[in-house]
């Protein structure tokens, strides 16, 4: 062979050399199985997944949305899905009582401090207009909210209810889909809606409720849940937890409304662009930090409720993990 033969064949097998780790790297990556509640409040899943974070961290995000994250817990603790964005509950809180393999990981929204309300509680507008404009008016109504009882929705609405000096109990409460909760109020089947952004937004443009409380600011609710398959591997659940991190500081501040991460929230939330824009957003913390206050305290809640299996609150320890 020449060595001018010899060279053009090393510098073909350079070249095919070189185009080979990609390909590997896209089949060696692991299939995440991912399920999620279709709202802003899970912003950052969503923008990881999008922005390409997660494929680089050495997986493929296989998205489905669900209903709620408490049908959903059953599913990540058997490791059918590998990671639910979703809220806590009741579900969740049994679970781990029981001992299946569920933790939290990641608060992915808080409630504002400041600027409109994101979550909030709202009257029909009819009943709006006609006077009803506070939580205390409330007793006696039908309010829907996602997930039904032992669902974050109806801590927030307890929470939103206790200075009034009711309770969850005082009213009639009805599960309602987020999809289904536009119909619900042009049906007039409820008197109120606990709804998310960016369908607080909706509802008020479109005229079909408005706000009369939100819980407090500062508080949150809302994450991921990691279960078996990545909890068994702290290099992955830490590579995961990498790339939601790497989305939340692209949101955080200004970024929130970047046409990027527009287009991802109006991906998975089935939202337009200019509904997203005027919606008001979530508080989010670079570091996914969990607040540790609203684990207790939701806990007691559903105590009261009578709809936890336990009457003290798991320690901390149980129910989160750290990556």
């Amino acid at each position: 062979m020449t060595s001018r033969a010899r060279f053009l064949g090393a510098a073909a097998a350079a070249a095919t050399s070189a185009a080979f780790p990609t390909a590997l790297f896209a089949q060696s990556r692991k299939t995440l199985g991912i399920g999620y509640v279709p709202s802003t409040l899970f912003a950052p899943l969503f923008v990881a997944a999008e922005r390409g974070y997660l494929r680089e961290a050495g997986f493929e995000p296989n998205l489905t949305p669900i209903v709620a994250g408490q049908d959903s817990m059953a599913l990540v603790a058997q490791g059918q899905l590998d990671v639910v964005a979703a809220a806590l509950s009741a579900a969740f809180f049994n679970a781990v009582n029981r001992g299946l393999d569920v933790k939290f990981v990641a608060a992915t929204a808080y409630q504002p401090r400041g600027g409109r309300p994101a979550s909030a509680l709202m009257v029909r507008q009819d009943l709006y207009d006609g006077g009803l404009r506070s939580p205390a008016g409330l007793r006696g109504r039908k309010i829907g909210w996602n997930g039904g009882a032992g669902a974050a929705s109806a801590y927030y609405v307890a929470r939103i209810l206790r200075p009034a000096n009711l309770h969850v109990r005082d009213v009639d409460p009805i599960n309602i889909a987020q999809p289904d909760q536009e119909a619900a109020l042009e049906r007039k089947a409820i008197d109120a809606v606990f709804a998310a952004s960016p369908l607080t937004e909706v509802f008020a443009q479109r005229k079909l409720a408005q706000i009369v409380g939100q819980p407090p600011a500062g508080i949150a609710a809302s994450g991921v849940f990691f279960g078996a398959t990545l909890l068994a591997n702290v290099e992955n659940a830490r590579a995961v937890m990498g790339a939601l991190r790497r989305a939340a500081a692209d949101i955080a501040g200004s970024g929130w409304f970047s046409q990027t991460n527009l287009d991802a929230y109006a991906k998975y939330t089935k939202q337009t662009i200019p509904v997203l824009k005027a919606a008001p957003r979530y508080d989010v913390k670079p570091d996914l930090r969990i607040d540790e206050g609203t684990l207790e305290d939701m806990q007691r809640e559903f105590v009261d409720q009578g709809i936890l299996t336990y009457k003290q609150p798991l320690n901390e320890v149980r129910l989160v993990a750290r990556f």
